[in-house]
């Protein structure tokens, strides 16, 4: 058997990629390589959001030069959403990589493989095998190797047709298509068979689902899922199908975009069962003018009224948010209204981020770069004001019991459990191996920033 050695780097679209592509090697004969210096195949997936991720692929590159000097026949390739963006990069910095292939092309990384090792020795120029297209059709079914055997990420939608003015994704991934619903009930079904107990669902702007109107409406009557030609297959009925044909899972969502997040979609949330009681909202910014200048299609005001429709419909819902700092021209004053915005909405969880320049976005040529010293500062007093908040959030909830996902051994102390709550915080406590893959009612014990330390209460 030949064997794959794969790194990812990214977004949870990015970990399910890889889990597609290791899918279809597996089935056409390989294994997974310990390590670089074992495999046939390397292959790196990409990100593309920040400049992080691309320099550390700058360094896998460079180990991957050495390697292939005395593994000459090994095979590399760069997959992600590096490669429809920068592939011109790549090429130019490590002309010595076999392939690129984008986001959109996963389905023919397997043909793209075998075109290699077909030219080898041949004089044609390699970069002919790429598949970077962002108009390639993502939504055939792919075979999946799934990295865990409980939770399960599971697309429902590709690419994105908004126009961020910082986000390089859809240059990356193109624009928005939705998988058919029968597809991804079909997928989520057999994953509660296999015994799975949580599904993920997956899109750049999950909550677009059905925008592009991919699917054929009459396919879906046909098939039972659609009961009136004019009924609308938007995301929140997604939601509804799936919670009637997979009642006994739980379900997950990510990232919706706030301008999307309408009345309907916060009445599903509230009223399925199997809708756990998270919702990552990325806010971005406090400051409507920076919005405006992001082109987030919302100001501060109506992302609030959107948190506290949602509170009021489910009051234990646990709310968590992306934001950007340094945003070319953000002043002092704009920065302070997302402190201000932090304060007022006490979010969860946060992901925060200095700005980071992408090639091909609009925001690269805007002017009023922000120092990076300046920067730095301001990120690090947000983070000091928002993990204050979200530690005080877990220690008020301490004493209270939760349903709890368990997951497996804590990284941290193996001799413990871990999972999450249905608002997506991390549990850990002591128990019996065989609790995991189930759920268990768990005691919270002692909050803290990253989650509970708890007790078991009782299992189901």
């Amino acid at each position: 058997m030949k064997r794959l050695f794969l790194r990812t780097y990214g977004c949870q679209m990015n970990v399910h990629d890889s889990e597609r592509m290791y899918g279809l090697l597996a089935v056409n004969g390989y294994e997974t390589a310990a390590s670089m210096n074992e495999a046939d195949v390397v292959l790196i997936n990409t990100c593309a959001v920040r400049e992080k991720p691309e320099r550390r692929l700058l360094a896998e590159l460079a180990n991957l030069r050495r390697i292939k000097k005395t593994h000459p026949d090994l095979i590399i390739g760069v997959a992600g959403c590096m490669t429809p963006r920068d592939g011109d990069l790549i090429r130019a910095k490590a002309p010595f990589v076999d392939f690129l292939l984008g986001p959109r092309s996963i389905v023919r990384l397997p043909e793209i493989i075998r075109r290699v090792e077909m030219q080898r020795g041949s004089k044609d120029r390699l970069d002919q095998v790429d598949a970077v297209d962002i108009f390639d059709d993502p939504t055939p079914i792919t075979p999946v190797r799934r990295a865990s055997t409980i939770s399960a990420w599971v697309d429902v939608m590709f690419g994105c047709s908004f126009a961020c003015s910082f986000c390089a994704v859809p240059s990356a991934r193109g624009a928005e298509v939705s998988r058919p619903p029968d597809e991804i009930l079909n997928e989520i079904c057999e994953l509660a068979t296999l015994g799975y107990r949580e599904a993920i669902l997956l899109g750049q702007t999950v909550n677009a689902y059905g925008r592009d109107h991919r699917y054929q409406i009459n396919r879906g009557a046909r098939l039972g899922f659609i009961s009136h030609p004019l009924e609308r297959t938007d995301f929140a009925w997604l939601l509804r199908m799936i919670d009637r044909s997979a009642p006994e899972m739980r379900v997950r969502f990510t990232s919706p975009h706030p301008q999307l997040f309408n009345d309907d979609l916060i009445q599903a949330v509230a009223e399925l069962p199997t809708i756990c009681e998270h919702v990552h909202l990325p806010l971005q910014s406090g400051d409507d003018e920076v919005l405006r200048r992001m082109r987030r299609a919302y100001n501060l005001d109506q992302f609030r009224r959107i948190v506290d429709k949602l509170r009021a419909a489910v009051p234990e819902i646990a709310i968590t948010t992306d934001v950007i700092v340094g945003f070319p021209g953000e002043t002092d004053a704009q920065f302070r209204s997302t402190l201000r915005a932090f304060k007022e909405i006490q979010f969860d969880q946060a992901f925060m981020f200095i700005y980071s320049p992408r090639r091909h976005t609009e925001a690269n040529e805007f002017g009023g770069r922000v120092p990076k010293e300046v920067a730095a500062a301001r990120l690090q007093e947000l983070i000091e004001l928002a993990n204050g908040a979200f530690q005080r959030k877990n220690e008020a909830l301490a004493g209270r019991s939760f349903e709890v996902l368990v997951e497996g051994p804590s990284e941290k102390n193996p001799r413990r459990l871990t999972g999450r709550t249905r608002t997506n915080k991390v549990m850990v406590f002591d128990g019996p191996r065989d609790l995991i893959g189930r759920l268990a009612s768990i005691r919270a014990e002692k909050g803290f920033l990253w989650g509970f330390e708890g007790s078991l209460v009782n299992s189901q």
